[in-house]
């Protein structure tokens, strides 16, 4: 079955970045846990290969994302600040997620792998 492609509509900027994020989301997800089955079967090849294909991914997502921030910036805008409060509960929830995030990452790296 071959895939039709809509001529009728103009192009989205906005689906192509959302598709784009998410596709290159699961490629580095794929990527990052076929490295490590590698790494702890001492396959160079693979490692090199899944790592170099992480990297540009990682690199695709990166722009995809500023993209996405761009696009979407009135929206991201209002997500970060409200009239009365200043400053979302769910921005605030979403910051401390990140911050725990590397900090579990930090100590990950000082106490086990040390």
């Amino acid at each position: 079955m071959l895939m039709e492609m809509s001529h009728n509509k103009p192009f989205s900027r906005r689906k192509f970045v959302s598709v784009g994020l998410s596709a290159t989301l699961v490629v580095l997800v794929i990527t990052a846990i076929v490295i490590q089955i590698f790494e702890a079967l001492e396959i160079d090849f693979f490692i090199h290969l899944f790592t170099v294909i992480h990297i540009f991914t990682g690199l695709t997502f990166t722009v995809l994302s500023v993209l996405h921030t761009m696009l979407n910036w009135q929206l991201l805008r209002g997500y970060f600040q409200t009239r009365r409060l200043g400053v979302r509960r769910e921005t605030i929830g979403a910051l401390l997620l990140t911050l725990v995030t590397i900090l579990t990452a930090v100590l990950f790296v000082c106490l086990v792998m040390d």
